[in-house]
């Protein structure tokens, strides 16, 4: 019997090589063994960012990384702008809001991207705005925004343009220094490759600056005491040990195959099954599609966990359905880190064809 393949869009499928690691024995986080992991990492991980800026790494999801980036930005009461299309842009908003700032809410339907003009629009007509709150990749609707062109406006305001690219990061394109854009969020179980639990903070130099006069609530996630702590190649609480070591690893084999060829991998695949998908009669949902994830509509009302139920007990492989609004509607089909291959995508573009064949999919309900 096949392995389950995770075709979610996170978890995903972790290399051998990076099991490898975190099974390793476990070692004493304030030694010079753990620190000379982390003087690797803390070497190698902007590289994934496109960025000489420093990356900060702590043990929590994703949200912990989005989280941080506004308690340590921003003050209380300043205002902030938040493009949302999708689930992940709403939790961006929703947690700028949380903690007290004056948030002004862009909102497009799920499946459409936002434009620089669109940005530009908001920042013009909200001048003292301190920060851009928007996504790479909207995981929910597998839509990919045109940060490119938005840093291009967000770069000449003061408002920093920050990016959660916690789906995006390693399979749709992003140069965060040549860009211009100020931070940069991520998370472990995605494009990097390993299990959940580590999350990615890149700061630029005028995210950098604005630290000191933030006055929200921080502690564990406290900017300034992790950078001092980065430059002993240290960390100030108890680092997740066996992640960060499945982190070198899968760090040392994405600087293998290069960040730009990597991009290209994705690109390849996920052009390969958005033909496959379109060859098979079914509907490709975002209008801008990311290269991480693909989400197709369910014709006729066809109930999407039906498929989904199919695949994985018939074929062992994984597939999401839809969030909030599309739940039901539609199914996501990832291929993001170590799931971007031929071999995979072959597995599960099969496993869908032959659910449409025997579920009689695109027959009229």
């Amino acid at each position: 019997m096949k392995d389950f393949l995770l075709l979610t869009p996170g978890p995903t499928k972790v290399p051998d090589r990076v099991l490898a690691k975190c099974a390793l024995p476990m070692i004493h986080h304030r030694t010079k063994e753990f620190q000379a992991i982390l003087e690797r990492i803390n070497g190698n991980l902007p590289k994934a960012f496109a960025t000489k800026h420093p990356v900060l790494t702590f043990a929590s999801s994703g949200t912990g990384a989005m989280d941080s980036s506004i308690t340590n930005l921003f003050s209380k009461g300043q205002v902030i702008l938040s493009f949302s299309a999708g689930k992940w842009g709403e939790r961006y908003r929703d947690i700028a809001r949380s903690y007290g700032l004056d948030v002004k809410s862009f909102e497009k339907k799920y499946g459409e991207a936002f434009t620089a003009a669109e940005v530009e629009a908001g920042l013009k007509a909200n001048p003292n705005a301190k920060g851009v709150l928007m996504t790479l990749c909207e995981t929910s609707t597998a839509v990919v925004h045109p940060i490119e062109s938005i840093a291009k406006v967000t770069r000449g305001s003061n408002a920093i343009l920050m990016i959660d690219a916690i789906s995006g990061l390693g399979c749709d394109v992003l140069k965060m220094d040549e860009w211009g854009v100020d931070v940069v969020v991520s998370g472990s179980q995605k494009g990097f490759m390993l299990p959940p639990g580590l999350a990615f903070v890149a700061l630029g130099e005028r995210a950098q600056a604005r630290m000191a006069a933030s006055d929200l609530p921080k502690f564990y996630f406290h900017f300034a005491e992790t950078l001092k702590m980065m430059k002993k190649n240290d960390t100030p609480f108890t680092p997740a040990v066996s992640l960060m070591r499945g982190l070198d690893e899968a760090l040392s084999m994405m600087l293998e195959e290069g960040v730009e060829a990597g991009w290209k991998r994705h690109a390849r695949i996920a052009d390969h099954v958005r033909k496959t998908m379109k060859s098979l009669g079914l509907e490709i949902f975002a209008k801008a599609p990311s290269n991480a994830v693909t989400a197709v509509n369910m014709p006729n009302g066809f109930p999407s966990k039906d498929l989904i139920n199919f695949v994985r007990d018939t074929h062992h492989v994984v597939l999401a359905d839809g969030q909030g609004e599309l739940q039901g509607k539609i199914i996501r089909f990832s291929h993001m880190g170590a799931t971007a291959c031929d071999e995979d995508a072959k597995r599960g573009l099969d496993s869908v064809a032959d659910a449409i064949k025997k579920l009689g999919v695109l027959n009229p309900v």
